[in-house]
């Protein structure tokens, strides 16, 4: 069989277990670096947290020569409001400690020393969702803690998100947003993330972003991630060249690439797709 030009842009994605050893840390998650994304800017990391604790016991704060940002939400595949969980992250290096107990994104910009990141409280598994603006992950330890603050210095960096109602049908059933352009303080982020139940074709035509952009495909089964709950068709370049899949998948978007539509074949559990796209607003040019 001849290989579709677009392949190499639909990516499964592979779950593991925990690889840090901290009980707190993820149960599964999957580690997507620059060279797997087409040589994309970026890595991140989707998991499943279901224990109280340190993430990193006795690391305390780390920094990167990169902006960071981390997502927290949850699995209920009924309500994106629902987090399921209580957190303290620290910021600075004060270790300026502040709660989350939403769903919400924490901006860490290069640099900065964060964390510890602990789990104060779990009702449910929750999610997480890394998105750090580098191909390769790494990083150093920060110096120890420096003085205080009066608890509200770095209160910015955390952004709760608003869960809207979204155009129901085959699209999302609720939504949440967020960009640079209006509550990430002109960062180069754009982000939505949806909730999806029923089979049909979103509304949304064929068009590209001047920037690049991926999609993640992914289901609320946290014993096991790699389900993705639907088989959804996606067209990719001008072409329409049809990629079909129906397990937890990223789908890159390059710059400039033609994408759409989307057509949800088959939905046997709801899903969630989070688009990440690599400038402070959203742009759509409709493909001719």
């Amino acid at each position: 069989m001849t290989e579709k030009k677009y392949a190499e842009l639909v990516k499964p994605l592979a779950f593991q277990g925990n690889f840090t050893g901290a009980r707190a840390n993820a149960t599964v998650l999957t580690f997507m670096t620059g060279d797997k994304l087409c040589g994309l800017d970026m890595n991140f990391i989707l998991g499943v947290y279901e224990h109280p604790g340190d993430w990193a016991p006795n690391r305390g704060a780390h920094m990167h020569p990169f902006t960071e940002y981390l997502l927290f939400f949850g699995y209920d595949p009924e309500d994106m409001n629902y987090l399921g969980a209580e957190l303290s992250l620290a910021m600075g290096e004060e270790w300026e400690v502040s709660r989350i107990t939403r769903p919400s994104i924490v901006i860490a910009p290069e640099n900065m020393p964060h964390c510890p990141l602990i789990t104060e409280r779990a009702e449910k598994p929750f999610g997480h969702l890394h998105l750090a603006m580098a191909a390769k992950y790494g990083g150093e330890k920060a110096t120890e803690k420096k003085g205080e603050t009066d608890g509200t210095k770095y209160a910015h960096l955390f952004k709760e998100f608003k869960v809207v109602p979204g155009p129901g049908g085959a699209d999302a059933d609720q939504l949440i947003a967020i960009s640079g352009e209006d509550a990430l303080d002109g960062y180069e982020l754009n982000f939505q993330m949806g909730l999806y139940k029923a089979a049909g074709r979103w509304q949304e035509g064929p068009h590209s972003h001047p920037y690049d952009e991926i999609m993640i495909f992914f289901g609320h089964k946290t014993t096991d991630m790699t389900c993705l709950g639907a088989e959804i068709t996606i067209e990719l370049g001008e072409e329409h060249e049809q990629h079909t899949f129906d397990r937890a998948t990223v789908v890159v978007i390059p710059k400039g690439t033609v994408h759409f539509p989307v057509t949800v074949n088959k939905v046997e559990s709801p899903f969630r797709m989070a688009r990440v796209g690599l400038a402070a607003g959203y742009k759509s040019i409709p493909a001719k």
